[in-house]
């Protein structure tokens, strides 16, 4: 039995270091690593002596706890209300239930030494493949990896840059979260290895370009205005961050035909859909505003406030539309208080000085998903599987890296 204890915390650390780098080329890596992380954290939840080792019992952490009892409260709430009971609980567990689940056991695991650190080199290393799938699909018009094993080419479906997703807007979100926190790794790491993550650094920026993505581009550039709220090396690199996604960004959509301006102007196809997708959403609002239509039902009653565009079951492409779509005014309040509430928590711990490389390397990860929850306005990154999923690992992991940037200098275990 005393093997098995001693198995819990590396398996654990192992699947969490899996899923960041699989996460970009597998859907099934999240229910994979998922197994592991919560049997351990279960049975470390029942073992007497490791029953209290949970950040979620500190006071510290008492309101991101109770904004993430709060949103799943909301969501059960809106069950009691579904015209689509089964489609509710199937989605409150495999979506909701599971991300928050992800979020608390990440936590746990970063929160012991090294853990988030060695978690954000598997993320760089999954980039990595990600720039090689990238790259051999613009030379040879099919990925390395998605193309040999699943025979995908459906990089001549959108004539822009896929990577191991289905299309550029998944690789965009991808890429718009990972790019600011390899910057603040690379911040943090010194001679050859720095200047080599700098190259990378810039090979993704290459191609975010080549997914033509406007709102990964401008969420990017939110992103480096949030690391340059941030003082010393970070501003300065921040200002740049934002200045290149900006600059870079407009001239290279512009050139390829897509300028950042029709992002919002009507006459763009993509603008189009979205406007009557929100419409569509609003008017669901409209008729149930407390509670909401259930949650994970929005494309069961789309059809019903249907207005224009495709006429087929769609997501709103704007989350918060969505979530109080299906949740109401009520599950919209608790969804914003747990985002708050998180970056709050992420913020606080990121502000206290000195700026260390745990300290920068939690501001990289806030503001990748600060961009994250930029972009949700316009797209679908909290109900697309893999995107979810990245936002509430790296979520987790920064609330644990947090404990570590809160804690006494001379107390704090090393990164």
């Amino acid at each position: 039995m005393s093997v098995l204890w001693r198995a819990v915390a590396p398996v654990q650390a192992g699947s969490l270091y899996a899923l960041l780098f699989l996460l970009p080329f597998s859907k099934a890596a999240i229910e994979v690593a998922f197994g592991p992380l919560l049997l351990g954290w279960l049975i470390e939840r029942l073992r007497p002596a490791t029953r209290g080792d949970t950040l979620w019992r500190r006071a510290s952490l008492r309101p991101l706890a109770a904004a993430v009892a709060g949103f799943l409260a909301a969501c059960a709430l809106s069950i009691a209300f579904s015209g689509h009971p089964q489609l509710s609980v199937r989605g409150f567990v495999g979506k909701w239930l599971e991300y928050l689940l992800l979020m608390v056991i990440a936590a746990d695991v970063a929160s012991r030494p090294r853990v988030a650190q060695r978690g954000v080199m598997a993320l760089i290393a999954g980039s990595v493949f990600v720039l090689i799938e990238g790259v051999t699909q613009e030379l040879f018009g099919k990925g390395l990896f998605r193309g040999h094993l699943i025979g995908w080419e459906g990089g001549s479906l959108y004539q822009r840059m896929i990577g191991p997703y289905e299309n550029p807007i998944d690789l965009a979100t991808y890429l718009m979260v990972v790019i600011p926190i390899l910057a603040a790794f690379a911040m943090s790491r010194k001679g050859g290895i720095r200047w080599g993550l700098w190259g990378l650094l810039l090979s993704l920026l290459l191609c975010l370009a080549r997914t033509q993505a406007r709102g990964a581009w401008i969420s990017l550039a939110v992103g480096g205005l949030i690391v340059a709220g941030w003082r010393a090396a970070p501003r300065r690199a921040g200002m740049v961050l934002a200045a290149v996604a900006l600059l870079a960004g407009g001239v290279l959509l512009m050139r390829q035909g897509r300028p950042l301006g029709d992002a919002v102007a009507l006459h763009d196809i993509g603008t189009r859909d979205r406007w009557v997708m929100w419409q569509a959403a609003i008017g669901m609002i409209r008729d149930r505003p407390i509670v909401g239509h259930g949650v994970n039902t929005f494309m069961a009653n789309y059809l019903e406030y249907w207005v224009g565009g495709e006429r087929m079951p769609r997501y709103a492409h704007n989350c918060y539309l969505q979530v109080a779509a299906e949740t109401g005014i009520v599950g919209l309040a608790a969804f914003l208080w747990l985002l708050a509430a998180l970056f709050l928590r992420l913020g606080r711990a990121a502000r206290r000085p000195p700026l260390d490389a745990s300290r920068l390397l939690l501001v990289g990860i806030c503001a990748g998903l600060a961009a994250f929850a930029v972009q949700a306005a316009i797209d679908t990154n909290f109900y697309a599987l893999r995107q979810a999923a990245l936002f509430w690992v790296l979520a987790g992991m920064a609330v644990g890296l947090s404990e570590h940037a809160a804690a006494p200098q001379h107390h704090r275990p090393g990164l």
